[in-house]
């Protein structure tokens, strides 16, 4: 049902978007990640949207530069696990976004809404998380927020 509800989202979201469903990728694997594994420190939702947050700026961002695909993935691969170390904020299926990203080659104009889509989807996702963890009625989610 869940997965569903976030498919629906991004056939909403498209509207004329052709990279929409390139961020959607991350964010799926990130709710059934939440759901398995709902008490690993990765899985606490502020830790999840800090590490959407700085895959989506530096992915995102360095998407736009006019450089070959291997080169930004390398760089904008460090400079993330890097954020995420220095900032707490590992979150495994998040490290794709900046992949998606220089896969998907967005024009300047697009970032923005690249970021806002990728946002939506977190918080989607987030919370989505949290109600299937309150139905399967066996686990307590989160155990803390950070």
């Amino acid at each position: 049902m869940a997965l569903a509800l976030i498919l629906g989202v991004s056939g909403v979201l498209e509207g004329g978007l052709s990279f929409v469903h390139t961020l959607l990728v991350p964010p799926l694997v990130t709710y059934v990640l939440i759901v398995a594994q709902p008490g690993l420190p990765g899985s606490r939702p502020l830790r999840v949207l800090g590490a959407y947050v700085v895959a989506g700026i530096f992915g995102i961002g360095l998407s736009i530069l006019p450089f070959p695909g291997t080169v930004l993935g390398v760089v904008a691969g460090a400079i993330v696990l890097f954020l995420f170390y220095i900032l707490g904020v590992f979150h495994a299926p998040a490290f794709a976004v900046p992949f998606a990203a220089i896969m998907a080659g967005y024009a300047l104009s697009d970032a923005p809404k690249a970021f806002g889509i990728l946002m939506i989807y977190t918080v989607l996702v987030i919370g989505l998380a949290l109600a299937t963890n309150r139905l399967l009625d066996y686990r307590s989610y989160p155990e803390k927020w950070w």
